[in-house]
C-alpha cells in the first residue's frame, strides 16, 4: 500500500513524497489533493521511497504534470535515481524527457 504525503511550503512549492508502489492506489490519493491546490509554482515529487512503478503510476506522474501546467506550475521528480528499478522505468518511459529529474 503506497503512502503519500503532500505539503506546501511558504514559496508555494508543493512537495509530494511517495513511499511504496506507485500505482492506481496512489492515483486515488493524489487526484483529489492535486485539484484542490491553488497558486502553485513548483511541484516536487519525491520518488526516493518508491519500490516500483506500473503503467498507472506513470499515469499518476502525468496527471500531476497536467494539474501543475493548468496552474502555470512545473513538476520536478527527485529521488528516482536511488532505486535502479525506478530509474530504469523513468528512462524507459522517457519521463526524463518531459520532467526535470534531480
Amino acid at each position: 500500500m503506497p503512502k503519500v504525503q503532500i505539503h506546501v511550503d511558504k514559496e508555494h512549492t508543493v512537495h509530494i513524497d511517495i513511499a511504496g508502489p506507485l500505482n492506481h492506489t496512489t492515483w486515488a490519493a493524489i487526484r483529489r489533493e492535486c485539484h484542490e491546490l491553488d497558486d502553485l509554482r513548483v511541484v516536487r515529487v519525491n520518488l526516493a521511497g518508491v519500490q516500483s512503478i506500473d503503467s498507472a503510476g506513470i499515469g499518476v506522474l502525468l496527471m500531476i504534470r497536467e494539474c501543475a501546467e493548468k496552474k502555470n506550475g512545473r513538476v520536478m521528480i527527485t529521488g528516482a535515481m536511488k532505486n535502479p528499478n525506478v530509474n530504469q522505468i523513468v528512462k524507459l518511459a522517457h519521463l526524463d524527457k518531459i520532467f526535470t529529474i534531480e
